[in-house]
């Protein structure tokens, strides 16, 4: 076995990205990162890849999949910080502040293929997604808890033609480019809106950053999604246009099956929806649930 920090630097490296966040959210000199991430690998004889911007591991990774099952474990029964994934909206309006005894990463990661990745492969605990993408009920390893649920709208920039149109249909909207994301990003999403004739103005991003999504949408004739959450933290000056999508959102935890149950995942859940609560009553569209 390695021992518990040693396999923290590696693990969190592939979160995180950079020996920078790493260092500021574990407490871990930079140095200290380079050189015990360098250590794992060459104890598992291993190798990083970045793809598309994320550090994944080369080469047979089977001894290392058991080592991360027994530290996982370790960090549920306390004796380290679980570790906490989360949307460029949840990340700030429910996951801060920080739940105790947890870690939060970079609240940054476009579409679930990665999220659920690092749920898989326990290097994160818990991920805080939104529906309708959320693992399907015969996934033998994942499964989720929904917290809540709202509508999806369509927004659009200040002084955009349909902003003043009434009863807008969805033909309406497919006279305008609608933005997209990376094939698989969001899977579901993505195939009701196809069928729809939206999701065709594409930006490939695959970590949030504002100026490609909402301010695309400020920028030009661009129709985007939102919902009172997303708004919230980055509306900016779009305006909610009155028709919704034919889904809905909601905020969704998602772990592996082993821990469904446990007593701090619990916790967690309760916090979250204490924190929901109060959303929900400032924005009259957002409904709890809390179940599995």
């Amino acid at each position: 076995m390695i021992d518990l920090d040693a396999l923290t630097a590696l693990d969190a490296l592939q979160w995180l990205r950079t020996i920078e966040e790493v260092s500021k959210r574990f407490g871990l000199s930079q140095a200290t990162v380079s050189r015990q991430s360098r250590r794992c690998l060459d104890l598992f004889g291993l190798d990083l890849q970045r793809i598309e911007g994320e550090w994944n591991t080369v080469g047979d990774a089977t001894i290392l999949a058991l080592e991360r099952c027994v530290h996982q474990v370790a960090r549920w029964q306390g004796r380290r910080p679980l570790r906490l994934e989360a949307t460029y909206w949840s990340g700030p309006l429910l996951c801060t502040p920080v739940p105790d005894n947890w870690i939060l990463g970079l609240a940054n990661i476009v579409g679930v293929p990665r999220n659920f990745q690092l749920v898989r492969e326990r290097i994160v605990d818990v991920c805080l997604t939104g529906l309708p993408d959320c693992p399907p009920a015969g996934d033998p390893e994942l499964t989720s808890i929904t917290l809540s649920k709202m509508p999806v709208f369509f927004v659009a920039r200040p002084g955009h033609p349909l902003i003043n149109q009434a009863q807008l249909s969805f033909d309406d909207i497919a006279q305008y480019p609608t933005l997209g994301l990376p094939p698989g990003s969001y899977p579901r999403v993505e195939a009701c809106l196809k069928k729809l004739g939206f999701w065709n103005d594409h930006v490939r991003m695959f970590r949030y950053k504002r100026e490609n999504w909402e301010g695309k949408t400020e920028a030009e004739l661009t129709i985007g999604y939102a919902t009172s959450l997303s708004m919230e933290i980055s509306g900016g000056d779009l305006v909610k246009l009155p028709l919704e999508l034919p889904f809905a959102s909601g905020e969704v935890l998602v772990c592996r099956r082993d821990f469904i149950d446990h007593p701090r995942l619990q916790s967690l859940q309760a916090l979250l929806l204490s924190r929901l609560a109060g959303l929900a009553e400032r924005y009259g569209d957002i409904q709890l649930i809390g179940n599995h």
